[in-house]
């Protein structure tokens, strides 16, 4: 993997915490709308950090692309809400026709816990073992009734036709031991 495609997962997974549209005590679920909002502004913010510039609804509808400072295109980058074994999912067709057209390309999406290897035999035959690598997110998830618990942030590499997994996390920032946003009760002294 290069050097910029490590750096995009790395700042992608820290960056999924920033501005997390939830709140453990506030605002436990959140809308299809607010997480679209949330995955755009995370890759509006790796480019910036990147030195790139981004840019929304470009080029046959890619969600976003970051460019360079040339006009050359870096990444191609697809994310959906419904799970990428249904066969309404056309986004890593999208990334895959265009594939050479940019330095790599990244899809994210979501999976039920129990759907997790069909989404990934899915995915993996979508990119009909292409040479070309795939960067993917999936964030997996339980249902509790309609609403989606998130479970863990899972980085893969899709190389040679099978996804690497090279990076998780817990999905949401009040489960990570230590951090600022832990679940824990709060003692005050007199």
């Amino acid at each position: 993997m290069r050097r910029i495609e490590k750096d995009f997962v790395t700042l992608f997974n820290v960056l999924w915490y920033r501005d997390f549209p939830l709140s453990q005590n506030h605002k436990k679920s959140g809308s299809r709308a607010e997480w679209t909002t949330h995955i755009g502004v995370c890759i509006r913010t790796c480019a910036d950090l990147l030195g790139r510039f981004t840019y929304f609804e470009q080029g046959n509808r890619t969600d976003a692309i970051i460019k360079d400072n040339k006009n050359n295109d870096i990444a191609h980058i697809e994310w959906e809400w419904t799970q990428p074994f249904n066969e309404k999912v056309n986004e890593i067709s999208k990334l895959y026709n265009y594939r050479n057209k940019a330095d790599f390309s990244v899809f994210i999406g979501y999976s039920n816990v129990q759907n997790l290897n069909k989404c990934k035999i899915s995915i993996e035959k979508q990119w009909r073992s292409c040479s070309d690598k795939l960067l993917v997110f999936l964030i997996t998830y339980k249902r509790s009734g309609k609403k989606r618990d998130f479970e863990q942030l899972i980085s893969y590499e899709l190389k040679r036709g099978k996804l690497h997994k090279i990076r998780f996390q817990d999905a949401l920032p009040w489960r990570v031991s230590g951090s600022r946003w832990e679940e824990r009760d709060i003692k005050t002294s007199d």
